[in-house]
Parts: structure tokens; C-alpha cells; sequence
């Protein structure tokens, strides 16, 4: 054993005095972890290949869970995606799914997954690792807010014939569209407001117009009182013999300024253009608001009766009004807890304007007594709204008065779309549908009868929006 030792150590001794190997030495010593790490990233191949198919599972998973359409539970649609795209084979078999915080409502889901699964190493192993686990995670909402839709329709002389024929499919296509995404009746309401040349303002005649209780009201005037050397005074004007259901409008109602109870003058039934449509749209024609009741809102659309005139910018003052906070509770219909405050962030508010020609001066007539006999234009006089003296500049009062609604509208965040039904491109109306509209994409400018197209495209573009999420 004695004479071994120096002989071992002699041996090592000429080892370390030789160094013609240790080059080749070192290197296979560093080709073991390079080998390790070059063959070793085959399982990092793997690890990244099943985490990237088990994120985009879970994302489909998510976002089908939490769709507002889809009627199975979150659990069983969550499951359903996981089988389809996880096959019941290695290493899927050691999957572990967690589901998070979830929620499903009327109006709201919400849907979180984790989830892990183990990768079983293979070259690696030489490593000491023999499995590592992939995490991914996915959450997915969405939210639907309550929708109120204004919807303010011209129905003037000059949309008679195949015009009203084709507004009339639009529009119930239109109804139908919006209420067949709120099966429940829960969170959509339309008001229908029709406007030839006013809007026939239905029960709220009673809330607004004098009355014979009114201080100072002037009760079946003489013509010479209500019409005076074509000057029109702004009196507490009624008809007691007349159809009622319109008044007439101060500048300060356009500013959205609450109007005072029975403080308008009514307006008496006459013609000015057509003999057989009257200026105050018929009953049958009066708007409807706050509803969610299909075969109510179609039956008017169906009855809706031509008026003479555009009376653009009162329809459009109605159309905002029933938009305003400050009207709820008092709009009657199927939501006694609406119209919600401006912005408020679980309501989605729009306003549809469409016409078919220029807004028009308001008249009176010459002798209010020749009631149901066209009175030609030299039996008229101009209603000044500010209580002045007749003046030609009433039309273009008018349109100042339309342009007022529309940016209130849209300083409130009103989702506003126009369309323009066979006008001319770059006269006035075409121009004021384009200030009015939201955004130039919303607004419609339909040159034929396929008025349909526009109404279709708003309805999508209404439905997209109440989705958040």
C-alpha cells in the first residue's frame, strides 16, 4: 500500500505537468449543460405550445360565458369550450380550472378562469425536472346599459305616396330590431314623435296648453284678435270648439327651459298647402313616449296621418325633452323611473332625427273660423315664437332653434343620428342633419326609397353601443 501512494501520486503528478488533454477535457465537461440547454429548449417548445392553447381555450371560454346572448349557464358554456378544445389526453388529463369571480345578470356577466396544467419534462429530466406546470388566466364582461331612443319622424305633405310607404316598413323594422334584444322588457324604451308642422303633443295638451282657468286667457277670439293687420301677438289663446293637441312655442322652450303649466297658446285646426292635411298632426298621429310595447308602437306608426309643414325644430325639442332627467316620472308608458339624468353610466341615450325637406316658418290662420277649407298663403301670417312682430325671418328662427336642440343634445353625450330622405346634397337640410348628427358617420343620407338601409344600420350601430365591456 506504501510503495501504491507514490506511485498515484507520481501519476497525478505527471497529470498536471501533461496539459496536451485538458482542452479536450473542459469541453466535453461544457457539452454536458449545453447539450442539456440546446435539447432541453424542446421542452420549452412544449411548455410554450400548451400554454398558448390553453390561454386562447380560455379566452373563447370566457367570452362565451359572458356573452349577453348566450343563454347557458356560465358553468356548462365554460365546460363546453374546455372539452372542445382540450382533448382527454396527456398532459390536458391534469388540468386544474378555477373559476374566479363571476357574475350574471339581466344586464351584466362577468366571467374569471385560472387554470394550470402539468407538462411532463423529457430531456430536461436529465436536469433533475421532471414536470413544470403553465399557468393562464382570462376574464371577460360584458355590461348592456338601458337604452332610451327618441325617435322623431317627419310625416309632412310631401312625404305622401311610396315615401310614407317605405318610412312605415323602416320604422317598425326598426321597433322590432330594438325590443328582439331586450326579451324581458327591461331595458329599452322608445318614444315615437312624429311632426308634420308641430308635433301633437297628446296628454301633455293638458299640462301645457291654457286652459279656461288660465289668468288672461282669451277664449274663442275674434279673428281680428288672433290675427291683427299681420301682426301676431303672443296671447293665452284657446278654441273651445277646436281639436286639440299642439300649442305654440316660446324662444325660451328652446333653451330646454321646464314649460309652465297652461301656459301655451293652443293652436286651432287648419291647412295651409294640402286641404286635406292638417297643420296640428291628428290624434291618431300624437307622439308616444317611454314604451316598450311593440304592437303599440307599430299600430302608430301604421295610423300616423300627413301634416302639413315641417315643423323640424319642435320635433326635435320633443325629441330631447323626453330625453331629459328632468322629465322622468311624467312621460307615463312602461318605465315610471325614466328618463335617467344625462350621463348616467348604465344609460345609453340616442336621438333619430329624419325629414324629408327645409323646416318651416309656423303659421296661423287668417280667420281660424273657415276651419277644414285650405287657406292659401296670402290667409296666413307667421308666428313669431318671441311673441314679436310677423317677420320673414322666422324660418331661419327656426332653424337656429333646430341647431339649439341638436348641440344640447350633444353637449349632454346624446348618441344623435340624422337621416336626410331624398333632399337635395349641400342644401340646407342636408346641412343641418350633418350638424346634428353625433358624428358624420351617423349621419344618413338616403338618395332613393330604401330608407330601411339607414334605420337598419342605426339599429346596429345602437345595438353595438349598449354593449361595454
Amino acid at each position: 500500500m506504501r510503495s501504491l501512494l507514490p506511485k498515484l501520486a507520481s501519476r497525478f503528478s505527471s497529470l498536471g505537468a501533461d496539459q496536451s488533454g485538458n482542452v479536450a477535457i473542459l469541453t466535453a465537461l461544457a457539452f454536458v449543460p449545453l447539450m442539456l440547454i440546446t435539447i432541453g429548449s424542446l421542452d420549452v417548445v412544449r411548455m410554450t405550445t400548451a400554454q398558448a392553447k390553453l390561454q386562447s381555450t380560455l379566452d373563447s371560454a370566457t367570452l362565451a360565458a359572458a356573452s349577453l346572448s348566450n343563454t347557458a349557464s356560465i358553468e356548462d358554456t365554460v365546460d363546453e369550450y374546455v372539452r372542445a378544445n382540450l382533448p382527454d389526453t396527456a398532459p390536458w388529463t391534469t388540468l386544474n380550472l378555477t373559476m374566479g369571480n363571476v357574475t350574471d345578470s339581466l344586464n351584466a356577466k362577468s366571467v374569471e378562469i385560472t387554470a394550470t396544467v402539468d407538462i411532463e419534462m423529457t430531456i430536461l429530466k436529465l436536469a433533475g425536472i421532471d414536470s413544470t406546470s403553465v399557468l393562464a388566466s382570462s376574464v371577460a364582461q360584458q355590461a348592456a346599459r338601458n337604452i332610451e331612443v327618441s325617435v322623431v319622424l317627419d310625416i309632412s305633405s310631401s312625404m305622401g305616396g311610396s315615401k310614407i310607404t317605405s318610412l312605415r316598413e323602416a320604422a317598425k323594422d326598426f321597433i322590432e330590431t330594438m325590443l328582439k334584444e331586450d326579451e324581458d322588457k327591461e331595458y329599452t324604451s322608445l318614444s315615437i314623435i312624429p311632426f308634420g308642422g308641430t308635433v301633437n303633443i297628446g296628454d301633455f295638451y293638458d299640462t301645457y296648453a291654457v286652459n279656461s282657468s288660465t289668468p288672461g286667457v282669451i277664449d274663442s277670439p275674434s279673428p281680428a284678435d288672433y290675427y291683427v293687420n299681420k301682426n301676431v301677438p303672443y296671447g293665452k289663446f284657446m278654441f273651445s270648439t277646436e281639436r286639440e293637441g299642439c300649442i305654440e312655442y316660446t324662444d325660451d322652450d328652446f333653451d330646454m327651459n321646464a314649460i309652465p303649466a297652461n301656459s301655451r297658446p293652443q293652436i286651432p285646426d287648419f291647412t295651409k298647402w294640402v286641404a286635406t292635411n292638417p297643420w296640428c298632426p291628428s290624434d291618431d298621429t300624437a307622439m308616444l313616449l317611454n314604451s316598450n310595447n311593440e304592437t303599440a308602437l307599430k299600430a302608430l306608426i301604421t295610423d300616423m296621418d300627413l301634416s302639413d309643414g315641417t315643423g323640424m325644430d319642435i320635433g326635435a325639442l320633443w325629441g330631447a325633452k323626453v330625453l331629459s332627467g328632468s322629465m322622468r316620472g311624467q312621460l307615463g308608458g312602461d318605465f315610471a323611473d325614466r328618463p335617467a339624468d344625462f350621463n348616467d353610466e348604465d344609460t345609453l341615450k340616442v336621438a333619430v332625427i329624419m325629414t324629408d325637406g327645409a323646416i318651416t316658418a309656423q303659421f296661423r290662420p287668417r280667420d281660424y273660423t273657415t276651419t277644414g277649407k285650405i287657406q292659401n298663403s296670402t290667409q296666413q301670417t307667421i308666428v313669431s315664437k318671441g311673441g314679436k312682430n310677423t317677420s320673414s325671418s322666422t324660418a331661419d328662427n327656426a332653424v337656429a332653434y333646430f341647431k339649439r336642440v341638436c348641440e344640447y343634445l350633444n353637449d349632454n353625450n346624446v348618441q344623435v343620428y340624422t337621416i336626410g330622405f331624398q333632399i337635395s346634397s349641400g342644401s340646407l337640410p342636408d346641412e343641418l342633419l350633418q350638424y346634428c348628427a353625433s358624428s358624420l358617420s351617423n349621419y344618413y343620407f338616403v338618395e332613393g326609397l330604401n330608407i330601411d338601409d339607414a334605420f337598419n344600420a342605426i339599429a346596429a350601430s345602437v345595438n353595438s353601443l349598449r354593449i361595454s365591456g
